[in-house]
Parts: structure tokens; sequence; C-alpha cells
């Protein structure tokens, strides 16, 4: 038998990103889908000759099937519902991004991870970027100071296709996340507070708002500061942002494409006394490997070690805090704080 007997929910765009790592390993079987798309489920079977039976709910499979992993791939809209079921059936879950829709959603699954017993990670495929990687080693080393102002701009094509189009702030509900992962995952922080502008730009595809810029403060003293617009029209961006943090004594920037740049100085206070700045280049490797190969291993690793890996649900509690407390920002059209606890309600927001 298998390590992994795997109940697979959702069979989406992202389920092949998945479904790639997972085939290709000799300690998984996919046991059970639950789609309510009968053809995109057939697809996906073909695609991977995966022998596994296709019920249309979730709640079926559970029923029909006895594994310990379920993956999570549906919309966010379903994905505390789903979650909390697999958990309390006994099930070890693995999800896409974001967690839940709302804070009390948010605080009802850590509950659930509490009383049960079982993991949950959340896919946040950025965080195994090579370049990442290393500037966020530089950055925490100490060697340039503290991180004390990280940017980030995101201006990338309309997407109609998603579940975005679907929501009040289309941006920030869905892809945002990415990117306020991100921010906090290189510099070491979690957030605090944030305040938020969201907009629909002239021109835009979408019905909710495309746009948005934000300040965020995090626990280390940096402060955050976002500007996207999913919509723009020429000159893309990464989808993987553009980057500068800025240290006491030293800054890098990232492209999201290439290689980053970074600078930094041995002053002691006095920035006057023309000293010299050392530098270099983080290349971008010259194969680049799939950033779900690195998540999913990551995840599998901890499920049969029993550590923590970066995607836990502890940890990205303080993403999604980002993305509903910029919600909060917009509709109160004023500053929000944020409160992350070990314990119930583990995520406050005012």
């Amino acid at each position: 038998m298998k390590d992994f007997r795997i109940i697979m929910a959702g069979c989406g765009d992202i389920a092949y990103r998945w479904l790639d790592h997972i085939t290709k390993r000799d300690d998984c079987e996919i046991i059970a889908i639950a789609e309510k798309n009968p053809a995109r489920a057939e697809n996906y079977k073909q695609r991977y000759n995966l022998t596994a039976p296709v019920y249309s709910s979730v709640e079926e499979a559970l029923a029909k099937h006895q594994g310990n992993v379920l993956i999570d791939l549906t919309y966010v809209t379903v994905h505390h519902d789903i979650v909390t079921m697999a958990l309390k059936a006994g099930y070890d879950v693995l999800g896409e991004k974001p967690m839940a829709f709302t804070v009390d959603q948010v605080n009802d699954m850590l509950k659930a991870v509490d009383e049960t017993g079982k993991r949950y990670f959340v896919m946040q495929n950025r965080r195994y970027i090579e370049q990442v990687k290393k500037i966020r080693e530089l950055v925490l080393s100490g060697i340039m100071g503290d991180p004390a102002y990280i940017c980030s701009d995101i201006f990338v094509n309309a997407d109609m296709a998603s579940i975005r189009n679907q929501f009040k702030y289309p941006q920030l509900q869905d892809n945002n996340i990415h990117s306020f992962d991100l921010a906090r995952f290189l510099v070491g922080g979690k957030p605090t507070s944030v305040h938020y502008h969201s907009f629909n730009p002239k021109g835009s595809l979408y019905t909710g708002d495309g746009a948005g810029d934000a300040v965020f403060e995090f626990d280390n003293g940096c402060i955050y500061s976002f500007r996207g617009y999913n919509g723009t029209e020429g000159n893309y961006t990464s989808w993987d942002n553009v980057w500068r943090v800025n240290c006491e004594r030293g800054s890098v920037v990232w492209d999201g494409f290439g290689d980053a740049k970074y600078e930094y100085c041995d002053h002691n206070g006095d920035i006057f006394k023309g000293i010299p700045f050392k530098g270099g280049i983080i290349e971008k490797p010259a194969t680049v490997r799939d950033q779900h190969d690195g998540a999913l291993e990551d995840m599998f690793d901890a499920l049969k070690t029993g550590r923590t890996p970066l995607l836990d649900c502890k940890d990205n509690v303080n993403s999604i805090a980002m993305v509903l407390a910029s919600v909060k920002s917009i509709e109160e059209n004023r500053k929000v704080n944020i409160k992350v606890s070990d314990t119930y309600p583990y995520l406050v927001i005012d």
C-alpha cells in the first residue's frame, strides 16, 4: 500500500501542476476524484492514466474510500467546507491558495486542525523560486542590516477565465496573496496593519476592482508598499512581481524574470564618508525547476517526517490575514489592525 492514498477534489486548470508531480512519485496513489464536471475529470484521467473513480461530491468520495490525504484544488469559496470535512474525517489536507474567504472561515479551519490533530498545508509556490530563496537568505543574514522597506509592483494582463471575475475585488481576493505572502517571506515579517486603496481603472475589463495600492506594517518594523493592476495593457511585469528590498545598509532589486542585483556598504551610521558599496548578482539558474515541485516535495516530506513545512496553515494565516484585512480597509476606508494568535480566535482584524 502506498504511503499517501489521495482523494483529489477539483479538476480545474491548476490540477496539472499537482498531477505532474504526484503521478511521478512512487509513494502516492490517487484513489478517488471529486469533480462536478465529469468531462474535466475524464480529461485528467486520460492524460495521466488514472484509474480512480469519479464522484460528484467530496462527501461521496470520503464515504466510499479510505484514504489519508485530500488534495483541495477547488475554488476559495468552498475551501472551508471541504477542508474542515476532510480534517474531521481523519485526512491531512494539501490545498490551493487562498485558504479561505472570510475571517470566520479561517478561524474555523484552524480550530479543526487543532481539534483533529491533522495537518493542513496551503500552496504558496513562489517561495520555491531559486532567486526568492537566495534573496531571503541575503536579507535575513544581517549583512545589510535589518529589513526596513519592501516594495512590489505587479502589472499584468486581464485573466477573464478565472473565478476572480465573480469577486468584488478580483485582483485582491485571488492573486494578491502571492505578492503578500512573498513580501513577508522575503523580510521575515508578519503583518500588523494595512491601509488599502482599491479601484478599477478606465478601460478595465473587470466588473470589480482590478487595481489597488496598499501599505502594510510588519511586526519587525519593516514597511511593505504594494501596487498592482490585473488588466494592464502592455509593458507587463512578471506575475512574480518586481521587487525592491531596502535594508539599513543596502538593497536588493529583482524584476521577477531574471537575475537579482544587490548592493550594500559597511558604514556605521555615517553615510557621507564615501564608503564604497559592495555588491553582486543572484543569478537565475540555467535550468529553472517548476515551483510546484519544490512546494509539493516540502509538503509530502513534512507529512512523512512530522516537521513543519514553509506552507503550514499556521504560518499561511498571516498571508490570508493580509487579504482579508485589506478588504476591511477598503470597505471602511481606514487603516486596519491585524492580530494573529496561536489559539482561538487565531485571526482578529479590527
